[in-house]
């Protein structure tokens, strides 16, 4: 990867996990280059792909902001733009887990073809119900290489995301999502507490690590009750 777009997912994921938070003044230029020991040019095209998405704007003689996201006051906005984790969607609120299925197996073609690993590659599967403020918000089932990390159910009670950033070095700085309403099947519903055939929304997701990786896919299922989502859409151009 070009360390262009290294820098540009490093200032990215700290916009999105609030380290740089929203309406202040990013770093300096002089203090990025000397952070990242690069040039001035290599910094400016990190920059301009960060505000090509809109997450920074430049005001002259004053400096670079990060640009405010739209309000969302109930603290339930899922932002469908940006792969991020409940744990930084709902970051200001209580955050647990409920593991109801772990194990390791052979991933069948559907996983082979998501994750790009053969056959004979061993993949964790993840069943987990994950709470806001102790009530039930999505019902995640998650395969992921056994190789990215080793994992156990005590992990699995936090942030995955954040365990891997630790122990792996793995960001998660891109993902391929479809997002579709569909009724609740069994399983869906025992772990939601729905009826089945209930309305929820799901979000299908492949997650890309800075090399470009996949390392996760997974199938997030909300209630229609908490189905609440955000898409920003910012133009930097007119056609």
């Amino acid at each position: 990867m070009y360390r262009y777009r290294e820098i540009y997912s490093d200032i990215k994921r700290d916009i999105l996990t609030n380290h740089y938070r929203a309406g202040t003044l990013l770093p300096t230029q002089e203090i990025l280059t000397e952070k990242y020991a690069v040039s001035r040019l290599t910094l400016k095209k990190a920059l301009n792909l960060l505000a090509d998405e809109g997450l920074i704007s430049s005001k002259q003689g004053s400096g670079t902001y990060v640009r405010p996201r739209m309000d969302n006051q109930t603290g339930e906005l899922l932002p469908l733009d940006i792969p991020i984790g409940v744990t930084y969607s709902h970051r200001d609120q209580k955050i647990s887990s409920q593991v109801l299925y772990f194990n390791a197996r052979l991933p069948n073609a559907k996983e082979q073809q998501n994750l790009q690993i053969e056959a004979s590659q061993p993949v964790y599967e993840i069943k987990r119900v994950r709470l806001v403020n102790d009530q039930k918000y999505s019902y995640e089932h998650t395969i992921m290489p056994v190789t990215i990390a080793p994992l156990d159910e005590t992990i699995l009670q936090g942030s995955v995301y954040d365990y891997l950033g630790t122990y792996a070095k793995i960001q998660l700085t891109d993902a391929r999502r479809v997002v579709y309403a569909e009724g609740a099947d069994q399983e869906t519903a025992s772990a939601l507490d729905l009826a089945v055939g209930a309305p929820t929304f799901a979000i299908e997701q492949i997650a890309y690590d800075q090399k470009g990786r996949a390392f996760e896919y997974s199938v997030s299922r909300f209630t229609s009750e908490r189905s609440k989502f955000v898409l920003d859409i910012h133009l930097n151009r007119l056609y």
